[in-house]
């Protein structure tokens, strides 16, 4: 595995638990630092947490801190190569403390990849809003090219990770990666006999309103209750 370190931010000084954190494709030219206030405010509530807000491959923040690997544009980026490089931070971070590993949007499909690549890099995973089933995402967006996923490999079609448990998460009004994306991703985990739930929260959107964001903080919580107590 790549050993290229990711940049970002590592929030907290816990040492009872690590919590890392994957942005979405910002794909628009969004900020892809905008969950720092939330990894913030996720170190503030569990100060027995060290929290690492990392800048998926290939992409730059404002300061100029930039990850190794390559997105491409911010596009069909979902390659094996950068998932080797999630994989190799996850357990570079996973060494001194039980970890918990969040992704949202593209940045779950990226994180769903990297933990089918070696067993038991985390102890859970939460998937926010992921296009997991790429075939599928593909086949809701008739306008896209038919090769607009050409790099990308589904986590659908790889090797079901194997950790301890997997909550996915899925607005009922997100109109980016419907639900439908995260029930088929259920449906491969639960054939593959693997501990997930999946919630699909009421209100919620694609972005992280109060609904969605409600929701991701209540399973991180859990998972930290799971962990710790």
């Amino acid at each position: 595995m790549s050993e290229d370190i990711l940049a970002g931010l590592q929030i907290g000084t816990g040492t009872a638990l690590t919590i890392v954190m994957f942005h979405g494709d910002e794909g628009r030219g969004g900020d892809p630092t905008s969950n720092f206030a939330f990894g913030a405010e996720i170190a503030r509530r569990l100060p027995e947490a060290t929290v690492h807000v990392l800048l998926r491959p290939g992409y730059q923040d404002p300061w100029g801190r930039k990850s190794p690997g390559e997105n491409f544009g911010r596009r069909d980026q979902y390659t094996l190569d950068n998932a080797e490089i999630i994989a190799a931070n996850l357990k570079r971070l996973g060494n001194a403390a039980p970890i918990i590993a969040v992704g949202h949007s593209g940045g779950a499909a990226q994180l769903a990849l990297a933990l089918s690549l070696e067993e038991a890099l985390v102890d859970e995973a939460i998937l926010v809003s992921c296009p997991c089933d790429l075939d599928l995402w593909q086949s809701l967006n008739a306008t896209w090219p038919e090769n607009t996923l050409s790099r990308s490999v589904s986590p659908t079609n790889v090797d079901a990770p194997n950790l301890v448990r997997i909550t996915v998460l899925v607005g009922e009004e997100d109109i980016i990666t419907p639900p439908v994306l995260s029930q088929s991703y259920m449906q491969t985990l639960t054939d593959n006999q693997v501990n997930a739930e999946l919630t699909i929260v009421p209100g919620g959107d694609h972005s992280g309103n109060r609904a969605l964001s409600r929701a991701w903080l209540e399973a991180i919580f859990a998972a930290r209750a799971r962990i710790l107590e």
